[in-house]
């Protein structure tokens, strides 16, 4: 921490990546009495999932963003460097 305190807010850039599809909200655990199976049923989709990429600084807040279809995938997140950040 005391090296990263010599530069400057500017200089710092912190990525974030999210991703939402149907099934992000399901619950994944559950609780029963003691002898009982936890049911639940979740809607099972294959639809479309959107990812999101962002790039914040702490004086600017987000200073590029980007949504895709699908997942960030290494030629899409470099390309993400490029023309949004590299470019900005």
């Amino acid at each position: 921490i005391r090296q990263v305190g010599q530069y400057p807010a500017n200089y710092l850039i912190s990525l974030n990546e999210v991703s939402k599809d149907d099934r992000t909200y399901a619950c994944l655990w559950g609780q029963a009495p003691v002898g009982e199976h936890v049911e639940q049923h979740n809607p099972f989709v294959r639809k479309q999932c959107l990812s999101m990429l962002a790039a914040m600084t702490l004086d600017q807040g987000i200073m590029a963003a980007r949504v895709v279809e699908g997942l960030f995938m290494h030629q899409t997140f470099y390309k993400f460097l490029h023309d949004d950040l590299v470019g900005f």
